[in-house]
C-alpha cells in the first residue's frame, strides 16, 4: 500500500560507489588499471613501511574528525567565552578609573567635572573613529544585519576578521564609558563573525565547511552562543537568537545551539572563578528572594500593570529611537554638517549624558555614579527601601547609599532615574559606534519595575494579609518584572523571561514574569516593530518584516499589484542609438536583457554602470584602429553603401578568411566601416552613428560559443 523498498539505501549507495570506482580503474583499452593513493606512494618503500602507513592514515582519521559538528562548537564557544571574559574585564578596568580620577579629585569640584566628562568622551570619540576608519560595518547592534544574512541575503564585509577588530575594540571602548549601551546585540554580531572566520579556516581541513547551507547553520548556532556567553545564560541565548534571527528554525541545529552557548557560558563562569571573581559558579545579578512565598495571588494585577505599561514605554522607546534618526537624517543642513565632522555628534551627545549624570550636580538625583550592573544589583536587592516610620528606616549601606538623597525620598529618585536614562537610551544607541539598546532598556524596565514595588510596599507596610499570615512585598521581585517586561517589549521576544531567570538564578517568579512579558509583547506588537525591524527599515536593508496587527489584508496583495510594469529593456538585437536611448530615459541601476521584443524572453540583467564601461570599451579609439586595419587586410572586403558603423555577430569559419580571423581577437564583434572612410576622415564637429548587437556585451565567453 505505501511502497517497498528493494534495498536498503546506504547499501545501495556502496555498492554504487564500488562500481563507480570500478569503472574509473579501468584504463582506455579495457584493462584494470591498479591505482595506489599518491600519499602513499612515498610510504611503500624503505623500513617500517606499515608504521608510516598507520601513522599516515591516523593522521588523515584525526583531520576527518577536525570537520566534525561538536569541535567546530567546542572551538566557537571556548573563543568567545575568552573575548566576552577579555572584554568584561577591560570594561571594569575603564570603569574603575573613571572612578579613580574622579575620587582622587575631590578637593576640587571643578576637576571633577573635566575628569568625569573628558574621560567618556575621548573613549567614544576614539571608538567613533576607530570604527569609521577600520570598518563602518561594526556600527550599531549587528542584530539586523545577521537578521538580513540569516534570510540569504549576502552583506559584504560583514562577516570579516577587519569588522570583528573593529567591532570588539569599539565596543570596548564604547561601553568602558560608562554611556547607557549594551553588548547584547554586538556580541550576537561578535559570535557570528567568528564562526564565519572559523569556517574559514576549517575548510582547510574539509570541504563540508565550504558548503553554504552548513555555514548558514552554523550561524544561527553562532548567535545563541552570543546572548549565552554575554548573559551566561545558554537556554535563553538560544531561545532568543530564534526569536530575534529566524523566521523559521530548523530542528537540527537545535542541540548546536545549546552545545555551543552550555560550553561557552560554563567557560565565560570558570574564568570569572579563576579571575577571582566568585567563588562558584553562580548567577550574574544573584537573588534570594523567599522561595516558601514568594508573591501572593493579589498582586497579580500589578505584576499586568507593570506589563501593559512596560508595552506602551517599549513602543515609545522604539518610536523615540527611530524619529531621532529620521530628524538627523532629514535636516539637510545638520547631516552634511555632521558627514563631514563625524566625530563630533558622538562627542556632543556624550558630553551631553555625562553631563547631566555628573554625581555632584544633577546625578545626584538619580545615582548618577552607579554603572550598569552596580545599578541592577542594587535594584535587584531583597530589602524595601521606603518604609514608614522613623524607627523602621532601612540603612543605606555600600552602593545602595546612591540611591537615597537628603532633600528627596526614593521615589523621585526612581522616576528622575527612569525619566532621563529613557531619553538617553534612546539617544545613545544613534551614536555611530558598536553598541545594543538590550541592557539600557533592561535597567530602565528594572527600575520601573523597583518604584511599582516600591510603592505597592509603601501601601501595604505590612504586606497583604492571607489566612492569618503576614508576607511582606518584595520590590526586588517587582524589578525581576520589569526588566522582562520592558526588554521583551522592545525587541518583540518572550525569551527576556528565560533570560532573567537565568541572570538572577531563581525561578519563584516565573507566573508574574511571563503574564508581564506577553502582556508587553501584546501592547507594543499593535503599536510598534521590533526595535531591529525598525532599525532594518532605518537602514533600509533587504528584509521583509513580519505584518503587524490590523494589516492582515496585505497578505492577499499579489506581485503584479505592486510591481512596475513600464520598464525599460535591452534586446539582443538593439542598436547603439537604441541603448542610448534606454540610458537616457530610465536611472535604475539594473537594465534586463530580453531576446526580442516580440518574445520578452528574460535572459539576464547587467548594471548600468558595467553597461556603460562596455560601451566605451567596445567604442574606444583603440578598438577603431584595431577595426580599420583588420578591414586593410581583409582580402574580400564587402563594400557598403552607406556611411554608418554597425556591429554585427561574426559568422566567419575556418575555410573563410584565414587572414582575417588570424588577427582578430577572440570576439564576435567585427567594425565594419565604408570604404570611403578609409580614405577621408569626416569632418570635426561631426559624431558617428553606429549600432550594436547586445549580446556580444553581455557574453563572458563568446569564443566557445556555436556559430549562430
Amino acid at each position: 500500500m505505501y511502497g517497498r523498498y528493494t534495498q536498503d539505501l546506504g547499501t545501495f549507495a556502496k555498492d554504487e560507489a564500488a562500481r563507480l570506482r570500478l569503472q574509473q580503474g579501468h584504463g582506455e583499452g579495457g584493462t584494470p588499471r591498479l591505482r595506489r593513493p599518491s600519499e602513499l606512494l612515498e610510504y611503500t618503500q624503505g623500513r617500517c613501511v606499515r608504521c608510516r602507513v598507520c601513522a599516515l592514515q591516523c593522521q588523515r582519521f584525526l583531520i576527518s574528525k577536525v570537520g566534525e559538528d561538536w569541535v567546530f562548537l567546542i572551538l566557537l564557544g571556548l573563543v568567545m567565552a575568552l573575548v566576552s571574559w577579555a572584554m568584561d574585564f577591560a570594561i571594569a578596568t575603564c570603569l574603575q578609573a573613571q572612578k579613580w580620577m574622579y575620587g582622587g579629585l575631590d578637593t576640587n569640584v571643578l576637576l571633577q567635572y573635566l575628569a568625569w566628562v573628558t574621560y567618556p568622551t575621548v573613549l567614544i570619540t576614539f571608538s567613533a573613529g576607530f570604527t569609521q576608519i577600520l570598518a563602518p560595518q561594526a556600527v550599531g547592534s549587528g542584530i539586523p544585519e545577521m537578521k538580513t544574512i540569516l534570510r540569504g541575503v549576502v552583506l559584504k564585509e560583514y562577516l570579516t576578521f577587519k569588522t570583528f577588530v573593529a567591532k570588539v575594540i569599539g565596543l570596548t571602548c564604547a561601553l568602558g564609558s560608562g554611556m547607557p549601551l549594551g553588548k547584547e546585540g554586538p556580541f550576537v554580531h561578535i559570535a557570528s563573525m567568528c564562526a564565519a572566520l572559523l569556517s574559514r579556516f576549517l575548510s582547510l581541513f574539509g570541504g563540508i565547511y565550504e558548503n553554504e547551507a552548513r555555514n548558514i547553520e552554523m550561524l544561527a548556532a553562532a548567535c545563541a552562543v552570543g546572548v549565552g556567553c554575554c548573559f551566561a545564560a545558554p537556554i535563553g541565548g538560544v531561545l532568543f537568537s530564534i526569536e530575534v534571527t529566524s523566521t523559521f528554525f530548523a530542528v537540527r541545529n537545535y542541540w548546536r545551539g545549546f552545545f555551543a552557548a552550555t560550553f561557552s557560558a560554563f567557560i565565560f563562569r570558570v574564568l570569572a572563578v579563576w579571575n577571582k571573581d566568585e567563588e562558584t559558579i553562580t548567577a550574574l545579578f544573584k537573588t534570594r528572594f523567599r522561595l516558601d512565598f514568594p508573591f501572593d495571588l493579589q498582586e497579580l494585577p500589578a505584576f499586568a500593570v507593570i506589563g501593559i505599561a512596560s508595552g506602551f514605554g517599549g513602543a515609545l522607546f522604539v518610536y523615540l529611537n527611530r524619529k531621532i534618526v529620521q530628524f538627523m537624517r532629514r535636516q539637510k543642513t545638520i547631516n552634511r554638517f555632521l558627514m563631514k565632522k563625524r566625530l563630533l555628534f558622538p562627542a556632543l551627545v556624550t558630553l551631553l549624558i555625562s553631563t547631566l549624570t555628573f554625581p555632584p550636580g544633577f546625578g545626584q538625583f538619580m545615582a548618577g555614579q552607579l554603572t550598569q550592573k552596580d545599578t541592577l544589583v542594587t535594584l535587584f536587592d531583597n530589602q524595601t527601601w521606603a518604609k514608614q516610620g522613623l524607627s523602621d528606616e532601612f540603612e543605606y549601606l555600600g552602593i545602595l547609599e546612591a540611591w537615597r538623597h537628603p532633600r528627596s525620598n526614593v521615589f523621585v529618585t526612581l522616576v528622575v532615574f527612569i525619566l532621563m536614562k529613557f531619553w538617553m537610551s534612546a539617544l545613545a544607541t544613534t551614536i555611530p559606534v558598536p553598541c545594543g539598546a538590550f541592557m539600557p532598556v533592561f535597567v530602565i524596565g528594572a527600575a520601573f519595575g523597583r518604584l511599582v514595588g516600591e510603592s505597592m510596599a509603601a501601601w501595604f507596610p505590612d504586606g497583604i494579609h492571607t489566612d492569618s499570615n503576614i508576607y511582606r512585598i518584595v520590590p526586588g521581585g517587582y524589578a525581576v518584572v520589569g526588566a522582562a517586561a520592558l526588554s521583551g517589549a522592545v525587541t518583540h521576544t518572550v525569551s527576556t523571561a528565560v533570560i532573567v531567570f537565568e541572570l538572577t538564578g531563581q525561578i519563584s517568579h516565573i507566573l508574574p514574569v511571563m503574564i508581564a512579558v506577553i502582556l508587553a509583547n501584546a501592547v507594543a506588537q499593535s503599536l510598534q516593530p521590533s526595535l531591529y525591524d525598525s532599525i532594518i527599515r532605518i537602514k533600509k536593508l533587504p528584509y521583509l518584516p513580519e505584518l503587524g496587527w490590523g494589516h492582515h489584508e496585505k497578505y492577499n496583495v499579489r506581485v503584479e499589484d505592486i510591481m512596475v510594469r513600464d520598464i525599460h529593456y535591452v534586446t539582443l538585437n538593439c542598436k547603439y542609438r537604441d541603448l542610448q536611448h534606454v540610458l537616457h530615459s530610465t536611472k535604475m541601476k539594473s537594465l534586463p536583457l530580453v531576446e526580442s521584443a516580440e518574445s520578452m524572453i528574460l535572459l539576464g540583467s547587467i548594471e548600468r554602470a558595467q553597461v556603460g564601461a562596455l560601451l566605451s570599451h567596445q567604442l574606444s579609439p583603440q578598438r577603431r584602429l584595431q577595426a580599420l586595419r583588420q578591414k586593410a587586410l581583409a582580402e574580400d572586403g564587402h563594400r557598403l553603401s552607406e556611411a554608418s558603423i554597425c556591429f554585427q555577430i561574426s559568422t566567419e569559419t575556418s575555410s573563410g578568411a584565414p587572414t582575417h580571423t588570424a588577427s582578430r581577437k577572440p570576439l564576435k564583434p567585427a567594425l565594419k566601416r565604408v570604404p570611403s572612410s578609409l580614405v577621408t576622415s569626416p569632418p570635426a564637429g561631426t559624431t558617428d552613428n553606429t549600432g550594436i548587437a547586445l549580446k556580444s556585451l553581455f557574453c563572458t565567453n563568446t569564443a566557445t560559443e556555436p556559430t549562430e
